[in-house]
């Protein structure tokens, strides 16, 4: 538990081995935070809490609206709700939250290792990929966009983490700028990471004739190719969107196979965009402390995608596979990669390449999906195998004053 800080924020995160007030259940995960003074001395709390029953989900969140189904909101007032949280911290988080698998109470991520025998001894693996580089943001200037890169880089360092990086090209832009942006792009590179083709202007498949997909393609892998020495060697489909007809998914796989290009698939998709972007505004505003509530909403969130995808492996493949998710080079993952991480390493996972990743014999799976949907491979997979839809049911919702804050 964080101390009162200046600002009056508590928190909790990850406490494993409480009780599920309402129906007894146990708690894999929880956060509670407190704080920000109100006129008046009140205080206005906000509660995060994961009751983990299966792949189901419920968060109490501070500020009264309307959620969606299985998001529930309260909003706290008054010092005698700080008593009771700490009460609450104090009672079930001490000696008695403490289990005989986790016997030095240590703190844990929500549905970590204890969720899937592919989790104990940190066996998970995760391949990091990230979109539309160089900088997807509100801004342009390329002061940010440094800051940007050289956030997600130093994180990546720190924690001894591979990726790639998909690049939409036409990003760079021009003059001084393309100059800057292009370097940024050999950051990567010199990082020791990768770089992918995103094609040149993120074109949408579903809407855009094959001969000027395919010709985007190429004119996307001009700079990267040069920087890299050779040709990319993966290609990351825009919205994910792979073909909305059989002759046109096949036409775009033939080209892909004929320049020598694999398709980079995804199996954790998420609502990370949303929150960028959300991010972003909030910067803008600016409003600080918007944003914090963004940031800290994200990976709480992010936490849940990881336990619905694990799920979802199992009962699509039978087992854990290597993960392949999907981020993209913005503001909030400059600031908040480290903690998305630390959950990752706390739910099992380390770190691999791509290609380390496309090695297990699950992505040599068939995916006859033809459709307008941009969904995971896991779920191309299922469909392909005829599996009943009805087990997709339950992904994690972005939180509706992160939806709000996009628009």
């Amino acid at each position: 538990m964080g101390a009162l800080s200046a600002r009056g924020t508590v928190e909790l995160r990850g406490v494993r081995g409480l009780r599920d007030p309402w129906c007894g259940g146990p708690i894999w995960r929880s956060a509670l935070y407190v704080g920000w003074p109100v006129a008046g001395g009140g205080f206005t709390f906000t509660a995060y809490f994961t009751f983990v029953h299966g792949v189901r989900h419920l968060y109490l969140q501070g500020a009264m609206a309307d959620m969606p189904a299985g998001l529930m909101t309260h909003r706290f007032r008054g010092a005698a709700v700080l008593v009771s949280g700490l009460l609450l911290v104090t009672a079930c988080g001490g000696e008695r939250g403490r289990s005989d698998a986790d016997p030095a109470g240590a703190e844990t991520s929500a549905g970590g290792p204890a969720d899937g025998a592919a989790g104990a001894g940190g066996d998970r693996a995760v391949a990091l990929t990230f979109d539309d580089l160089p900088v997807i943001a509100t801004q342009h200037d390329t002061v940010m966009q440094w800051a940007t890169t050289r956030g997600i880089l130093n994180e990546l360092r720190a924690a001894g983490a591979p990726a790639i990086g998909f690049v939409n090209e036409d990003k760079l832009g021009a003059g001084a700028a393309r100059d800057a942006r292009t370097r940024m792009l050999r950051a990567w590179l010199d990082a020791g990471h990768d770089l992918g083709n995103h094609s040149y202007s993120h074109p949408d498949l579903n809407t855009t004739p094959i001969a000027d997909y395919t010709a985007d393609i190429v004119q996307g892998e001009q700079v990267t190719t040069e920087l890299r020495g050779s040709p990319p060697e993966y290609f990351r489909h825009p919205y994910l969107h792979a073909g909305n007809d059989s002759a046109k998914k096949a036409a775009v796989e033939r080209f892909l196979a004929d320049r020598g290009y694999r398709v980079a698939p995804v199996t954790i998709d998420n609502g990370e965009w949303i929150f960028a972007r959300a991010y972003d505004l909030a910067l803008d505003a600016p409003d600080s402390a918007h944003a914090r509530r963004i940031a800290d909403a994200y990976v709480l969130y992010m936490d849940t995608v990881f336990g619905f995808y694990e799920a979802q492996s199992r009962a699509i493949v039978g087992r854990e596979i290597p993960q392949v998710l999907l981020l993209h080079a913005n503001r909030i993952n400059a600031d908040r990669l480290a903690g998305l991480l630390a959950m990752m390493r706390r739910r099992g996972y380390r770190f691999i390449t791509l290609a380390e990743a496309l090695r297990d014999t699950a992505y040599d799976r068939a995916d006859a999906y033809v459709g307008p949907a941009g969904i995971t491979w896991l779920h191309r997979w299922a469909i392909t195998d005829g599996v009943d839809r009805s087990i997709f049911h339950g992904e994690p919702e972005v939180p509706a004053f992160v939806e709000e804050a996009a628009r």
